[in-house]
């Protein structure tokens, strides 16, 4: 294959991962908004993110896995169908608001959020199994490095949007959803993959299982550093826009350009720590971990006490190197497998089982604490800060055969 065509894939498979960034940040930005709006509870909100996260929690590997027979490209513009329609239905809630009845406005913002699990569920793990199909084994931590930033830019332009927008935020997720139709159909048509299709397995079930034993046990640590690193976010991002709105007693829709500010600020931070990264760590990724959730713990801890704006955007920088700095080692260290081949699927689906419940569990937390007010959600985030931290430690003492050298082929400068 031209490396002109590869080049045109890895364009469409980034392009995937940052869509679904970004509008998935513009869904959390304007939680506040959607609240005054609608008159919906904001638990209510981040409840229905919880719900269709843990959907999002099944389906993302069953995807990954098919796409390792269908082909890439079908399962992921299924799952931007799927992302359309999600959205398609968040934007009738606005459409229909004075119609619509408080029980039917529950119902239509879970009944998008469980679309959004059964269906978008495919984008990121397929998104990221074909960009690892179209480059060399070797420059595994580069490419994934590349789809972090990809993310980023994803949660750029989502707050570059708001900010652009300032009021009747509803237009944004109108122009979102038919932009998330038209990537779906040019996915779909793209010409030509260069996938590696695995034969359809006459494997029984009991050797299927045991080889997702197999990949499932030499991956168990990053796994779950995926999933609580991943709570984190979920949490960080669900409960900043109220508390922001708390801290400085703003209105639902001044709360959510402040937090689109704060989103905007911290993506492009990360976006440089990440490039700085590529130079600084090279192969070091236990470099790259240690300094990472030292950050976050950090970063947590100062913003817990964060009472101006000032202090909040320095815990913000601390928080923004970790969120930098570890995604990329432990989607490499997810895909690395000894295992078997044509796996790729089936391994990048570990992480998406991984980072659905991490949002799942992030938003949960978060609803839970506003519906009991037991502890802050600050609190929750600096206990999860420290699970990351601990879990960090025990995977670089760790000396299993999924840790990727740090001097060998296995991970390119």
């Amino acid at each position: 294959m031209k490396t002109t065509s590869i080049n045109q894939q890895l364009l469409i498979a980034y392009l995937n991962t940052m869509t679904f960034s970004c509008v998935q940040i513009l869904l959390y930005t304007t939680i506040p908004y959607i609240a005054d709006t609608t008159l919906l509870q904001t638990a209510t909100i981040i409840g229905s993110i919880s719900v269709g996260s843990f959907i999002f929690a099944g389906m993302g590997p069953f995807w990954a896995a098919k796409s390792d027979t269908w082909g890439r490209k079908r399962v992921l513009s299924l799952g931007m169908l799927g992302m359309g329609f999600s959205f398609l239905l968040l934007s009738a809630l606005f459409l229909f608001n004075q119609e619509l009845s408080m029980t039917m406005k529950v119902s239509m913002i879970y009944g998008s959020r469980v679309i959004y699990g059964l269906l978008a569920s495919a984008v990121v793990p397929v998104s990221q199994a074909w960009q690892l199909d179209l480059i060399d084994t070797k420059d595994k931590m580069k490419v994934l490095t590349r789809n972090s930033m990809c993310l980023n830019v994803g949660r750029i332009l989502g707050p570059i949007l708001i900010l652009f927008k300032q009021v009747n935020f509803e237009h944004i997720i109108y122009a979102a959803t038919a932009w998330v139709f038209v990537l779906s159909v040019g996915c779909l048509l793209t010409s030509k993959t260069s996938v590696k299709i695995a034969a359809v397995a006459t494997e029984s079930l009991g050797s299927a299982w045991l080889q997702w034993k197999k990949l499932l046990r030499e991956s168990v640590l990053p796994i779950l550093l995926a999933l609580i690193f991943t709570s984190f976010i979920g949490v960080l991002h669900s409960t900043l826009g109220h508390h922001l709105k708390v801290t400085f007693n703003i209105r639902g829709d001044e709360a959510t350009v402040l937090f689109a500010k704060i989103v905007l600020a911290i993506s492009l931070f990360s976006l440089v720590v990440q490039q700085s990264s590529q130079w600084i760590f090279k192969r070091e990724w236990k470099m790259r971990l240690i300094t990472g959730a030292s950050s976050l713990v950090f970063g947590s801890f100062l913003l817990s006490f964060a009472t101006t704006m000032t202090f909040i955007w320095v815990s913000l920088a601390f928080i923004a190197t970790g969120l930098a700095l570890i995604p990329a080692v432990y989607l490499a260290l997810i895909s690395h497998t000894k295992v078997a081949d044509n796996v790729t699927g089936k391994k990048i689906g570990f992480a998406s089982i991984a980072h659905s419940l991490g949002y799942a569990f992030g938003a949960g937390m978060v609803a839970i604490s506003m519906k009991l007010n037991i502890v802050s959600n600050m609190t929750v985030i600096s206990f999860i800060s420290i699970v990351t931290l601990v879990i960090v430690a025990s995977l670089i003492l760790n000396k299993s055969d999924f840790i990727l050298p740090n001097k060998s082929a296995s991970v390119a400068e």
